[in-house]
């Protein structure tokens, strides 16, 4: 693909089952990572559609989501919610086109986010499966946390984040109208686990990960 005209090089991808995922589990670290000047692509696998009425168009709610997070390119895939891990070879395949064939060639990936093994929600596994796959030549990649991880999940990896960075994930998540209602989206809950995050690393506020790869 040709080079956009921007001063990015280094490239940070966050992939996610479902609309909601990634900014629950590393929104306020990519706020941070585009305020130091880093290319974000987010990659979203399922529409999310059996986690809302028929009305909510969850993509749309994403979209505007990692959109005021500051993300540069956002890929909405439309793998059958609560069936992706059917779609495992697909959704690498499709991942690996994305990487390959519709990011700016300059960018130098050096990061990604996904979901976790250890994760009660099938998808989640499923996401974890298809993206370690097609990440296996980035350098670092980061499991992050989300209400759904069974409780052997225990970070190894902790982001600062600061006040500004931490409303900048609850204001993401904002958009996310369709799931308001739910616990693990309140703010209180929210920054409960940041500063129980925070107290584990010995900063105010943090998210948690943990390392399937890290090169330095």
């Amino acid at each position: 693909m040709k080079a956009d005209n921007h001063p990015y090089k280094k490239g940070i991808l966050a992939f996610g089952a479902h609309p909601d995922d990634i900014e629950l589990g590393c929104g306020a670290s990519i706020s941070r990572l585009v305020s130091k000047g880093y290319y974000i692509i987010a990659i979203v696998m399922t529409t999310g559609s059996k986690g809302c009425n028929s009305i909510a168009d969850r993509h749309n709610e994403a979209q505007a989501a990692l959109d005021y997070l500051g993300c540069h390119k956002v890929f909405l895939l439309d793998f059958e919610d609560t069936y992706a891990s059917n779609y495992i070879s697909e959704m690498t395949q499709s991942l690996i086109n994305i990487m390959t064939n519709q990011i700016p060639a300059d960018i130098d990936f050096v990061r990604a986010y996904t979901m976790s093994d250890s994760d009660r929600h099938q998808d989640h596994r499923a996401v974890y499966k298809a993206s370690i796959v097609a990440c296996r030549n980035i350098p670092q990649i980061l499991i992050y946390e989300t209400p759904s991880n069974r409780l052997t999940f225990t970070p190894n990896v902790f982001e600062d984040i600061n006040t500004n960075e931490f409303n900048n994930k609850i204001k993401a998540l904002s958009f996310h109208s369709s799931q308001k209602d739910r616990a693990y989206m309140q703010t209180s809950e929210l920054l409960t686990l940041a500063k129980f995050r925070g107290q584990q690393a010995g900063c105010e506020l943090c998210e948690g990960f943990t390392v399937y790869k890290m090169i330095l």
